[in-house]
């Protein structure tokens, strides 16, 4: 059922975002984390090719690997996991020859910003701490790094009954704006999106694996070449200063 909600959902944005696109345009659709919402929409304002209409499609990592599974109508696919990236590589979903690691990011622990109860993860075990918001690890890149984090820490077991399971990042974020969680872990570029919490503590990158970011097109892209100059721009240098300010590193620039 999940998949079948998520292929409706694209299928409605493609919808509403074509309807009325220029006659002669070319048009590519982009599945992109949620995390990635705000820069990408910065970055897509920028984007000097006026001829070329550009589809954003957001949502959790694991749920746009499911659409690019089910045949959904996708020509560039970011994920916020490796591994979700190679395993459709090496199931001919993608082009090889096209991915690339662009961006880092990091993990880290947020409340409201005027809860000062948690200044670190071991606080999570107060009595105070009544809920923890987390994306829901088999989907949300976010929440595997959340539990691998709370694992290494020797958290998990203990914090399991405070846990809420979020769709993707932004609901994280959220729960915790609204005060639903007394505490959240997000990525530093969503924390950097709100001015309603504050950075408790970033995890060390020894409690989890390394958070890379790919990018590549898929081979059922029917605008290869728009598809090819999207990702060039989204991996240079002028796309890269949007990323940086919204909390990613890139990882390396193309010139």
């Amino acid at each position: 059922m999940v998949r079948i909600k998520a292929w409706h959902a694209l299928v409605l944005v493609l919808l509403f975002t074509t309807a009325g696109c220029g006659q002669g345009k070319e048009e590519i659709t982009v599945s992109a984390p949620m995390s990635l919402k705000d820069a990408l929409e910065e970055t897509k304002k920028g984007y000097p090719a006026k001829n070329v209409v550009i589809n954003l499609n957001f949502g959790a990592s694991g749920v746009l690997q499911h659409q690019v599974e089910e045949g959904a109508p996708v020509d560039v696919l970011i994920t916020a996991d490796q591994e979700r990236m190679k395993d459709l590589e090496g199931k001919g979903l993608v082009d090889p020859s096209s991915r690339k690691d662009f961006l880092t990011n990091e993990l880290v622990l947020i409340t409201p910003k005027d809860v000062k109860i948690v200044e670190n993860f071991r606080d999570l075990l107060k009595a105070g701490v009544e809920k923890i918001a987390i994306g829901d690890p088999g989907v949300v890149p976010a929440g595997k790094y959340a539990k691998q984090t709370l694992d290494s820490l020797n958290l998990w077991d203990e914090l399991k009954h405070k846990l809420v399971l979020a769709k993707d990042v932004r609901q994280v974020l959220h729960y915790v704006e609204t005060g639903s969680a007394d505490a959240g872990l997000v990525y530093l570029s969503d924390a950097y999106s709100s001015r309603k919490v504050r950075v408790a503590a970033i995890a060390g990158k020894d409690l989890h694996q390394e958070i890379v970011y790919s990018i590549a097109i898929l081979n059922n892209s029917r605008n290869q070449k728009a598809a090819s100059d999207f990702v060039h721009y989204l991996t240079g240098a002028e796309a890269a200063s949007v990323f940086a300010k919204y909390g990613f590193s890139p990882i390396s620039v193309q010139q």
